[in-house]
């Protein structure tokens, strides 16, 4: 007979990406247990993917960046004060196994790799296996016939939604839109910034509207690419949305284009096609977009792949796994997909 729970807390306190590919996690837990009441636990920035989210009671902030033990501890209280009696982390760090250990939760689930847990989940191993497959993996302790779903979802409301369609409004019905997302964490991650700007203008000439997509600290990228390609058909949106307003506009584009970062994976979970450039990472890292139309830019070095989430700069110092991806080649699958 399954054990039921009334109080479950799920921690995930990675990028924003990761916790996008998360989600489909609360929908499956919700299913095996209708009646608990599940709350998460996220960084600041990432809580805002859980708005809406009907398997969400409460969001519980944990800013990994600025924490102190002082706040550590002022956490592991408020958790043991809600009486959780299952916790499911899907971070392996030490400060999420400690945090779960200390507030008192009785059955904690978790990563193999990850300590002090009562169930432990091992990864399962295939090149082809998506991150979201092993996430909803960790429900396997809690169930026994569950044929776990690994959809991504993101839940908007109409508010989100109408800021969408009036940024749309002054386009022409006739015209593709594309959304443009040159940034990332990490520096060898993004495509080339002229690459970019002589890809938009290419699609000017195809009659194509571009959108760039990102957060405050993109916004001088994007309009850098832009003042490149000295292209007048494309709107700068970085910075001047919140998370799920670039959600709710991406979901209203033909096709979104971007490095291996969140907004592929928030394009996924709106049903948006994708087009991802792939250089330092790989897909076998599982962080690939994993609907039928979309498509990976990639080229076969040897040096690749460098590093599991790239970084500040190439270490053989040459960068080809992004420069030998050319703006004639995408631009080319784009007018084809369009075409099609």
């Amino acid at each position: 007979m399954k054990e039921d729970y009334n109080k479950i807390v799920v921690l995930q306190t990675a990028y924003i990406g990761d916790v996008v590919v998360s989600t489909g996690l609360v929908r499956e837990l919700n299913k095996i247990f209708p009646n608990a009441k599940v709350d998460i636990i996220t960084t600041p920035v990432s809580s805002e993917i859980f708005q809406y989210n009907p398997y969400i009671r409460k969001r519980i902030k944990f800013d990994k960046k600025n924490w102190k033990y002082i706040n550590f501890f002022k956490l592991v209280k408020k958790l043991k004060n809600e009486n959780y009696d299952l916790s499911i982390s899907i971070q392996s760090s030490l400060t999420s196994a400690l945090l779960l250990y200390f507030s008192g939760i009785k059955r904690r689930v978790g990563f193999s790799k990850q300590v002090l847990t009562t169930d432990s989940v091992r990864a399962l191993e295939n090149k082809n296996i998506h991150r979201s497959e092993n996430i909803v993996n960790l429900l396997s302790p809690l169930s026994s016939n569950m044929n776990f779903d690994n959809r991504t979802e993101l839940f908007l409301s109409e508010k989100e939604r109408q800021k969408a369609k009036e940024i749309l409004t002054n386009q022409k019905s006739n015209k593709k839109m594309i959304g443009v997302a040159p940034g990332s964490v990490r520096a060898t991650k993004k495509w080339p910034q002229k690459y970019f700007a002589e890809l938009t203008q290419k699609l000017k000439k195809e009659n194509i509207v571009t959108f760039f997509i990102g957060n405050a600290e993109e916004t001088q990228l994007c309009e850098e690419i832009i003042e490149l390609g000295q292209n007048d058909s494309t709107v700068n949106m970085a910075g001047e949305l919140s998370l799920l307003e670039s959600a709710a506009l991406i979901e209203k584009l033909d096709l979104m284009l971007a490095n291996d970062s969140a907004p592929l994976h928030i394009a996924n979970a709106v049903n948006t096609d994708v087009f991802a450039f792939f250089g330092p990472t790989v897909q076998k890292y599982g962080f690939f977009p994993y609907r039928e139309n979309d498509k990976i830019f990639e080229k076969e070095l040897d040096c690749r792949p460098c590093s599991l989430h790239g970084g500040p700069s190439c270490p053989e110092g040459h960068h080809n796994c992004m420069k030998k991806i050319t703006p004639e080649e995408v631009f080319e699958n784009i007018k084809n997909y369009f075409n099609t």
